[in-house]
C-alpha cells in the first residue's frame, strides 16, 4: 500500500488545509459572534434551520444551550414557533432550498432572527426584511466550515447567559490533538482508527453531548470517505438495536461499533457501554471505543468532532478517493432544478 505521503497526493480539494486550520477558525469564528446583536435577547427557545453540514451546528448548540433549542431539517416550521423564538437560519451557499422556505415561513411568525450565510439568496432576504446576519468566510466546503456556523452563535449565547461551557476555552483542546492528527506526525491516531476502520463499515455510538457528535462522524465518513456508515444514540439503542446483534456476524460481518466517550458520560450510560462490550465480545463482534479530552463538557466534544473529522480524511485516503468532492449531491441538486 502507498504511504501517507502519497496518498496525501489525492486531496486535490486541500481538505487537509482545512483541517489543519481548525482551531484558529474557531477563534475567528467567535469574534463574529458580535454581529449577532443583544436586541435577540429574551427568546423562551430557538429554532436552527438548517441542512448537512449546516445542521449539524444546531444539534450541538442543543446539547449546551440552557434554553431549548430544536434543529428543524426540513421545509416546514414545528406549530409552536412564535414571537418568544429565536429564529436561526444556517446556510453556507445561501441557497439551501428548505432552509430559506422554512426562514420565510418563520419570519411570519417572529422578528427576533438571525442568519449565518456566505452570502446567496439567504443574505439578500436578510438585508430585505433587516435581519441581522454573519457573513461567513467562502470558499470551504459546507461541512469544513463547522467553526464559522457554530461558533458564533455558541459565542452570543455566552454573552447572553444561554451557554452552559465557555467556548474560548475550545481552541487550546483541541491544538494538541491538530498537531498529533498532521501527517508527518510519528504516533498519529486519526491515522490508526482510519487504518482499523478500513475495509469496514463504522456503526458510531454517542449519548447525551456525545450524540450529535456521533451523527457527525456518520456524515463525514460518508461525505469524506465516500463509504456507507451509522450512528445510533445510547441508551435509546439499548431497546431495539442490541437485538439486531443476534445477526450481525452474518448480515454485517464489516459492522464495527465506535463508542464515543467523555468524562462526562452519564453513569447510567457509562454501565450500558460496559456491557456493550461484553455482548459485543461474546459474539465476536468488533468494537472501537474512543475518549474526549479537554477541561469541560464541550471542549471534550469538539475534540471528538475533530478527530472524526481527520479520521474520516484519512479514511477517503484509504479507499484511494479525494475527500472534498460530493457529486451525489451535485447531481441531486441539479436534477431538483430541472423542471
Amino acid at each position: 500500500m502507498p504511504g501517507w505521503k502519497e496518498l496525501l497526493s489525492l486531496d486535490g480539494g486541500r481538505m487537509l488545509q482545512t483541517l489543519r486550520e481548525f482551531p484558529e477558525q474557531i477563534e475567528r469564528a467567535l469574534g463574529l459572534s458580535c454581529r449577532v446583536p443583544n436586541g435577540v435577547q429574551g427568546f423562551k427557545n430557538a429554532v436552527v434551520l438548517g441542512m448537512g453540514g449546516s445542521a449539524i451546528a444546531g444539534d450541538l448548540l442543543a446539547r449546551f444551550a440552557t434554553v431549548p433549542v430544536t434543529t428543524v431539517r426540513d421545509y416546514v416550521l414545528p406549530p409552536w414557533v412564535n414571537a418568544d423564538t429565536l429564529l436561526i437560519a444556517i446556510s453556507y451557499s445561501g441557497e439551501t432550498e428548505e432552509t430559506l422556505q422554512a426562514f420565510r415561513e418563520g419570519l411570519r411568525r417572529t422578528k427576533r432572527a438571525v442568519a449565518l450565510t456566505t452570502g446567496g439568496a439567504l443574505a439578500a432576504l436578510c438585508e430585505e426584511q433587516e435581519i441581522p446576519w454573519v457573513p461567513v468566510p467562502p470558499g470551504l466546503p459546507p461541512r469544513a466550515a463547522l467553526a464559522f456556523l457554530l461558533f458564533p452563535i455558541l459565542g452570543c449565547f455566552a454573552r447572553l447567559g444561554c451557554l452552559r461551557e465557555n467556548p474560548s476555552r475550545v481552541p487550546a483542546a483541541l491544538r494538541p490533538l491538530r498537531d498529533a492528527c498532521l501527517p508527518e506526525h510519528n504516533e498519529n491516531p486519526a491515522q490508526a482508527l482510519a487504518q482499523a476502520l478500513c475495509g469496514q463499515i463504522p456503526v458510531v455510538y454517542g449519548a447525551g453531548i456525545t450524540a450529535p457528535v456521533a451523527y457527525r462522524w456518520k456524515t463525514q465518513i460518508n461525505e469524506n470517505a465516500k463509504q456507507p456508515a451509522y450512528w445510533m444514540e445510547l441508551p435509546e439503542l439499548c431497546h431495539n438495536e442490541i437485538v439486531g446483534y443476534e445477526l450481525a456476524g452474518k448480515l454485517f460481518p464489516q459492522g464495527v461499533v465506535i463508542f464515543l466517550r467523555t468524562a462526562f458520560d452519564h453513569p447510567r450510560v457509562a454501565k450500558r457501554v460496559e456491557i456493550l462490550k461484553e455482548v459485543l465480545t461474546a459474539r465476536g463482534l468488533a468494537f472501537q471505543e474512543v475518549w474526549g479530552q479537554g477541561e469541560d463538557a464541550l471542549a471534550q466534544a469538539l475534540w471528538l468532532v475533530h478527530l472524526g473529522d481527520w479520521v474520516s480524511f484519512y479514511l477517503a485516503l484509504l479507499n484511494g478517493v479525494d475527500p472534498t468532492p460530493v457529486r451525489p449531491i451535485q447531481e441531486l441538486k441539479r436534477r431538483l432544478k430541472e423542471p
